[in-house]
């Protein structure tokens, strides 16, 4: 209803909030970081989080209590937003704190609360599902129980998974092996390093490395 007209869910442009009474809701880096950002350009910020801890960086968690005791960033936890007000655009949000129910005027609402691994669709393709992630063959190429569709990173499982970027690489790349084999059964593939064979860029030109000059020491 107010997305768009008053409520966003990331910020593009900051200096749409510049003058502007801002409420921010949230506890992690996202949050205390756009309070931090957004302190020096809209009129007010207030910050919301549902417990008195916050789980970002430590610095920006003193940053913001700093912020606080200077009166350019306003606290409020334990606090809940429940409801939003406005005719047309927004004009307020309702929280629930210590002291009640309580209505803060404002221009804009961002909430900040992270992201929320769901599967969506995907869970009703006939995928083996285990702890809302799908299953995979990690012993070969982390295909499925459905031939030809494979999962990587942090959507699938399988034991001993670890959820790190440098997992998801190597994921990726048997993969993809896996997959040109399928997709050229015909066809030998010959893997090289990106060193030797160099890489093709967007443009369709070839990056190559400049080859070493080889002598002999004497």
């Amino acid at each position: 209803q107010y997305e768009g007209k008053g409520v966003a869910y990331f910020i593009k442009n900051p200096e749409q909030y510049r003058n502007q009474h801002v409420v921010i809701a949230g506890g992690g880096d996202s949050a205390l970081d756009w309070s931090i950002f957004l302190s020096d350009v809209a009129a007010s910020v207030t910050l919301v989080h549902r417990r008195n801890e916050f789980r970002g960086a430590l610095d920006s968690v003193e940053k913001v209590q700093e912020l606080k005791n200077q009166g350019k960033i306003r606290l409020i936890t334990p606090g809940e937003v429940v409801g939003l007000e406005g005719e047309g655009a927004l004009s307020g949000v309702r929280l629930q704190a210590e002291q009640g129910l309580i209505t803060l005027d404002c221009d804009a609402f961002i909430p900040l609360f992270g992201l929320a691994p769901k599967l969506g669709p995907i869970a009703h393709w006939g995928l083996e599902i285990e702890k809302n992630a799908i299953k995979v063959d990690n012993s070969l190429d982390y295909q499925t129980n459905i031939p030809g569709v494979y999962a990587i990173g942090d959507v699938n499982t399988y034991p001993g998974k670890l959820k790190l970027i440098l997992c998801g690489f190597h994921e990726a790349t048997l993969m993809c092996q896996s997959a040109y084999k399928r997709i050229y059964p015909e066809r030998r593939y010959v893997m090289k390093y990106t060193t030797v064979g160099g890489v093709e860029g967007f443009d369709g030109t070839k990056k190559e490395a400049p080859k070493a000059v080889i002598k002999s020491i004497d």
